[in-house]
């Protein structure tokens, strides 16, 4: 392949929200990239641009060989694991700096083990990412990587897709991550139906992985709500929609907690996931980590042993929440806020 000085790589649609508008930021700045994607239907690969070369890489061992071959100074990836034992996914040998993005608020403790292990460089959602990070480099005696305070795309796509609703019936967004980490997974669908006997409309909206590797498990929850009617299950890639009409979140370790609670300004809970149901990430390394003081920062925290006293928690803050330190808690917490993709496309246009 062609050597380019930067790079991106896409798995593909479902990280369309991460790449899209960064795209469009070093296309407006008229800086020349690549891009890369695993997805034959990416809706990126249709933007015309002299400054956008993109190339889909083919599909399962073909797309593995393709990306091995990339030549690049730089290539910006959201996705963890590139270069592990375990993962198809081998580094580049001709890639000088493999930079990692977040494509949710999170810290690595919620990634798989070792999974930023071969990244020379991470672009940093804000401050609190960086204990966890050098933990892990000290635990494993890595490589200091370069870490760059620039922010997170996805929040600009998140922010331009807001739309402000009121409803006659307020509505409860469940949002469940994926795997033994999601709230489906460990709470059940009993909770769900608990709350719909009160005067709610609720959306289900489980993690889009959970359609591709626990789609078993999903249609199982799904029958099991299928006759309530006041119940709706969003499956779509992008959560904008459901949460624009939503007036509540309760979610897990999910990052849709802080989309909801920074862009919308509105109350979340969320339902505790205990570190040894997250066997093999990285929380799992580390002493302490983000994950588990964060989630009190934006809202009530329920244990399942609490989980009766649910209703109780969404009735209270739907009538009382101040939203007043939002700001505040933005500002101390998430660099770039809404410029995350211009402040990248323009650090790289000076290196």
């Amino acid at each position: 392949m062609k050597r380019s000085k930067i790079s991106l790589f896409s798995e593909g649609s479902n990280y369309n929200s991460t790449f899209e508008p960064l795209v469009e930021s070093f296309i407006k700045k008229e800086i020349y990239i690549r891009y890369y994607t695993l997805d034959y239907n990416d809706k990126i690969l249709k933007i015309k641009s002299k400054y956008l070369h993109s190339k889909y890489l083919g599909y399962k061992f073909l797309a593995y060989i393709r990306f091995s071959m990339i030549e690049s100074d730089y290539l910006l990836s959201s996705t963890p694991n590139i270069g592990n034992s375990n993962y198809p996914l081998k580094k580049p040998k001709m890639v000088k700096n493999l930079v990692h993005i977040f494509h949710s608020i999170s810290d690595v403790s919620i990634y798989r083990k070792g999974a930023l292990d071969f990244y020379d460089s991470v672009i940093l959602v804000g401050k609190f990412q960086e204990k966890s990070i050098r933990d892990l480099e000290q635990l494993r005696g890595l490589k200091k990587k370069k870490l760059i305070p620039l922010g997170v795309p996805y929040l600009d796509y998140l922010i331009r897709k807001k739309k402000d609703s009121i409803n006659v019936k307020k509505t409860i967004l469940i949002g469940s991550s994926w795997g033994e980490k999601g709230c489906l997974r460990t709470y059940g669908i009993s909770f769900i139906k608990e709350l719909s006997k009160r005067d709610y409309n609720i959306i289900i909206r489980p993690h889009p992985h959970s359609l591709k590797f626990e789609k078993r498990f999903i249609n199982k929850c799904k029958n099991q709500t299928q006759k309530i009617e006041n119940i709706k299950w969003d499956e779509s890639i992008n959560p904008s929609k459901s949460m624009n009409i939503s007036d509540i979140l309760i979610s897990d370790t999910s990052s849709i907690r802080f989309d909801f609670f920074l862009i919308y300004k509105k109350p979340v809970i969320t339902l505790d996931i205990k570190a040894e149901e997250m066997l093999g990430y990285e929380r799992e390394y580390l002493s302490k980590n983000w994950t588990d003081t964060s989630s009190y920062e934006i809202g009530p925290v329920i244990e399942r042993k609490s989980i009766h006293k649910l209703h109780h928690e969404v009735e209270k803050l739907l009538e009382n929440f101040n939203k007043s330190n939002i700001s505040n808690y933005i500002e101390k917490t998430i660099y770039k806020f809404g410029k995350g993709s211009d402040s990248i496309a323009d650090y790289f246009s000076k290196i």
